[in-house]
């Protein structure tokens, strides 16, 4: 697992202060890792150059235009040509004197004007274009100049570098027009804009760099916003004891409503996950030799999951309700449907031990009928972890899992006073498919009929869920049942 922050400069102070770095130390430190990054790519074997490779660099007014004139300064060693797009005069002393020498040493500066034109006559020879204009910290809206310049340079034909964070991103990972990276250099520490759903279309490979001390030391100087889970976190369900039976993998019960494919995919997924047993409860057949059907929850259930095609309206609700004020002990996974019913409200109050997973419209009608106010989809997604925080702050003891591009898992900790937020960055776009969502909700509620609480039952699900996804040849051919097959192959 690594931290994340929403703001490293604060970093960069604190360090500076508490280990006596300077500040061109930590650029130059900044621009070897940069070079490291460009130079396996400027000379290629099935390139074709008219003149010789050339390497452009985007550089901004800021320190992060800084580490890009500091970046050319080194690149300029070697036998190939360095540009430097300025856009605008540098704005700090130190940026002024990394531009100064850069200029002695021989490299060409090209203004936002002349790039198009640059661009044309050396098309055959760039080879790599580095992104050093915006950095950390960047707040809407670009500026015309820099909109033009990260234009043009998406419609080059090379290997592209960001330095820290994809330019146009601002510190959520909001923008309209960003640069589109291949690799992304963050600088110190991961920052929370490189993981927004946005910002996965933009950062390519995301790669962190010390800035003249070990990442441990430079982490340590604050507390992290977030969590970056890893497939280490993932602990899947094996099965270690030999002398067991079904009933010690605990049952499953899914409250089946209008449209039963849903909980029916969701009961093969579970099943499928380790659990012992499962049962739709509200039919009489399931359709599926390994799958029971009940009109009323099985009396061992250890796990229920209400909202996989259950309807907005279904008269049924109460029963389920009423069963979870009853049965306080029992964890249950919310999906869909669930969240438009109003009295969610006083059910998450009274107990906890939820799991809820909706998507960005259905965590806008989660939000309304909690109270916390209307919010489009729009918003849902730009101020995601602002309001999952406010969500768990309210409800303490259940688990949000917040899907999109990248997920993200909200859960209150009571040792530490405040909402914790781990990010799941690993799924593909194959998962844009019916279907997939209530595969998720029944992994998550084998694990909880199996004994995992709610955070590790979301935490290993959603990972299991993302790398299965990876496991699909074609990204358009996954179906629901294709991907229950590749979480058995984990």
């Amino acid at each position: 697992m690594q931290n994340i922050f929403f703001d490293t400069r604060i970093l960069d102070k604190k360090s500076r202060e508490k280990f006596y770095l300077t500040e061109e130390l930590m650029m130059e430190n900044a621009a070897q890792e940069l070079e490291s990054c460009v130079m396996p790519h400027v000379f290629h074997e099935s390139s074709r150059y008219i003149n010789r490779p050339c390497v452009l660099i985007l550089a901004g007014r800021g320190n992060n235009g800084a580490d890009g004139y500091v970046l050319a300064r080194r690149l300029s060693c070697h036998d190939f040509c360095v540009a430097v797009c300025c856009i605008g005069e540098p704005s700090s002393e130190i940026a002024k004197v990394q531009k100064k020498r850069a200029e002695l040493l021989g490299v060409s500066f090209i203004s936002p004007y002349d790039l198009d034109s640059f661009v044309e006559e050396k098309s055959f020879d760039i080879s790599v274009v580095v992104d050093c204009v915006y950095g950390s910290g960047f707040h809407l809206p670009l500026d015309a100049e820099s909109e033009a310049v990260i234009q043009s340079a998406n419609k080059i034909e090379a290997f592209k570098v960001s330095c820290d964070v994809p330019s146009g991103l601002d510190s959520d990972g909001n923008g309209k027009i960003v640069f589109r990276a291949d690799e992304t250099v963050a600088m110190g520490a991961l920052k929370l804009s490189l993981f927004s759903d946005k910002a996965k279309d933009f950062c390519g490979k995301v790669k962190v760099c010390n800035l003249g001390i070990s990442r441990n030391n430079f982490e340590f100087l604050e507390t992290p916003d977030a969590f970056l889970l890893e497939k280490e976190e993932m602990k899947l369900p094996f099965r270690k004891m030999q002398n067991v039976h079904k009933g010690t993998f605990g049952h499953v019960a899914l409250a089946a409503g209008e449209k039963t494919g849903a909980a029916k995919i969701a009961a093969n997924s579970a099943f499928a996950f380790g659990a012992g047993l499962v049962t739709l409860v509200g039919i009489e057949d399931s359709g599926f030799m390994n799958i029971m059907a009940s009109l009323d929850l099985p009396e061992n259930t250890t796990a229920l999951v209400l909202g996989c095609g259950f309807g907005r309206k279904n008269p049924s609700f109460q029963k389920y309700f009423d069963f979870f004020k009853e049965n306080k002990n029992i964890p249950c996974v919310l999906d869909a449907d669930i969240f438009y019913y109003k009295e969610i409200l006083n059910l998450l109050t009274e107990r906890g031990n939820f799991v809820l997973t909706p998507h960005p419209k259905e965590f806008s009608a989660l939000l309304e009928n909690c109270g916390f106010g209307k919010f489009s989809v729009q918003e849902i997604v730009e101020k995601r972890i602002e309001l999952i925080k406010l969500f768990c702050g309210k409800f303490k003891d259940s688990v949000l899992v917040l899907k999109g591009a990248v997920v993200l898992i909200g859960t209150w900790s009571k040792n530490e006073g405040r909402a914790k937020i781990y990010l799941n960055p690993y799924g593909k776009n194959s998962l844009a498919k019916g279907g997939t969502g209530d595969i998720l909700s029944g992994l998550i509620a084998s694990l909880l009929a199996q004994g995992y609480d709610c955070v590790n039952a979301a935490v290993t699900a959603s990972l299991a869920h993302s790398f299965a996804s990876e496991k699909v040849k074609n990204n358009f051919a996954l179906t629901p049942q294709l991907l229950i097959e590749k979480i058995s192959e984990l």
